[in-house]
């Protein structure tokens, strides 16, 4: 398995990121009560949209998704319509220990610095979105409840990175471009974080 770069040239003209959670539903054939079973194992996945480009950006494009060989190979994704946080924080922030499967985080950083619901922040190899806002108290600690859970823990002083967080992607789709003279239509692509 080999880290395919992406290229410059993939800007893609609509962008989508959801949350998958491994859980089931269990519901009770008598009172029709139910229970949840979260397994855990939450991952990104990604559906993008390339537009119509001229030729050699599109070639470009095409020899990138070629690389990844299917799912054999990885690239690094971010939320690319989201590069840097819409919260305050910013400079060398660093997490706090935190155990696999939790959802919440601390955030050593700069006393007031905030994230706001649906910033996205990497720790650990791991792509995180606060799932409420919040603010560092006086001595600089931002407890940051997150959208999905820890798959692995975290050591305490790992760097978070703040702008364009990334973590490991896969190809899931089978996607490929129509050239025509003068341009190549653009392409649908979809992709799942791969849990290495």
């Amino acid at each position: 398995m080999t880290l395919i770069a992406v290229p410059s040239t993939f800007k893609p003209d609509s962008f989508s990121m959801r949350l998958f959670t491994n859980e089931r539903v269990f519901g009770s054939p008598y009172g029709g009560s139910e229970q949840v079973a979260d397994f855990g194992n939450d991952r990104w996945m990604i559906t993008l949209t390339l537009p119509r480009d001229r030729p050699e950006i599109a070639a470009r494009n095409e020899a990138f998704l070629n690389a990844l060989r299917g799912k054999t190979n990885t690239c690094l994704m971010w939320h690319m319509k989201q590069r840097v946080p819409l919260g305050t924080m910013r400079g060398t922030p660093t997490a706090q220990a935190a155990a696999a499967g939790t959802q919440l985080i601390g955030i050593n950083t700069t006393a007031g610095a905030t994230l706001l619901a649906g910033d996205m922040i990497g720790v650990a190899g791991l792509l995180l979105q606060a799932g409420a806002d919040a603010i560092a108290d006086g001595s600089g600690l931002m407890p940051v409840l997150l959208a999905n859970k820890l798959r692995v823990a975290v050591a305490a002083g790992s760097a978070v990175t703040w702008d364009r967080p990334t973590a490991s992607f896969r190809k899931v789709s089978n996607a490929s471009f129509q050239h025509f003279f003068g341009y190549a239509e653009g392409v649908s692509i979809d992709f799942v974080e791969a849990v290495l």
